[in-house]
């Protein structure tokens, strides 16, 4: 009789210190690799979307164009003496514009849009020549060879967003966004969806110089996109993609760093089994 609760004391023990050893368990943070699925990733780069900072401006050298979250960029016309936009013109003819703006550098990160939310923001364009089928430079033989301004945002190579600008004048424009999130667009995975913002438009030239007894006549065929703080976009990121611990898991869905995992399910049914065998007579 002695034997058997001297065994059944030991057993006791034993649940206890097995159920203690599985609450260290939990408390204890697991370590993992770091991955680009998570937002901590992108650390301090202000090139990043961040907590505080989702709003995307577009650079450009002249040549190539690209866009970030970062309010300064070295590499980008930034002195207003130095022409600050990106420009494409012809005196004369058919001018196709069709600019891509894709990050750089590439989103490294992940988040998730807030359902219900609307992009923002304004883009500063500045045109001449004709864009109007049916009007100007844009009827007789050049009627339909025009088109609208048309500005569309990108999940790598899928669009989710296109507007077309009917709206826009001679002259400097201003131009503001209004995108409701699309549903199917939610989440954005830097390890393979980078963002992207397209400009595309149709614009006549006929400017002629003149001779000896007349003035220059028509206008040229002009597109200046103004840079930085110019044009900007800004993403309806959910606050929930700045918490420490979102990722994504593979399906593209959004997980919360809250959310119990496998280890703290497995500890808590050890716990569970503890105080069950704690209950237990002694035989």
């Amino acid at each position: 009789m002695v034997i058997a609760q001297r065994l059944s004391h030991t057993n006791m023990r034993s649940a206890i210190a097995a159920s203690l050893l599985m609450c260290l368990l939990v408390l204890v943070p697991a370590t993992a690799e770091p991955s680009v699925s998570t937002m901590s990733a992108s650390g301090d780069d202000p090139k990043q979307p961040n907590e505080g900072n989702t709003t995307m401006r577009i650079y450009s050298d002249g040549a190539e164009c690209w866009a970030h979250f970062n309010d300064n960029d070295t590499e980008s016309r930034n002195d207003p003496e130095d022409e600050p936009y990106l420009e494409e013109y012809r005196k004369s003819g058919t001018l196709d514009i069709d600019i891509w703006c894709a990050m750089e550098p590439e989103l490294d990160i992940a988040f998730l849009l807030e359902e219900d939310g609307a992009f923002g923001g304004n883009i500063q364009i500045e045109l001449g020549g004709h864009w109007s089928n049916g009007q100007d430079g844009c009827a007789g033989s050049n009627n339909g060879n025009c088109e609208n301004l048309n500005i569309s945002l990108y999940r790598e190579n899928a669009e989710f967003f296109r507007d077309e600008i009917t709206s826009v004048s001679d002259g400097m424009n201003n131009i503001p966004i209004n995108a409701p999130v699309n549903p199917d667009f939610l989440t954005f995975d830097g390890s393979s969806e980078c963002p992207k913002i397209r400009f595309e438009m149709v614009i006549i030239g006929d400017y002629q110089d003149g001779g000896w007894f007349t003035g220059p006549t028509g206008e040229e065929a002009l597109f200046r996109l103004y840079l930085g703080n110019n044009s900007t976009v800004e993403w309806p990121i959910d606050a929930a993609s700045f918490q420490e611990g979102f990722e994504l898991d593979e399906g593209g869905s959004a997980e919360g760093g809250d959310t119990p995992g496998f280890t703290t399910v497995l500890a808590m049914a050890a716990v569970t089994a503890g105080a069950i065998a704690l209950k237990r007579k002694p035989e």
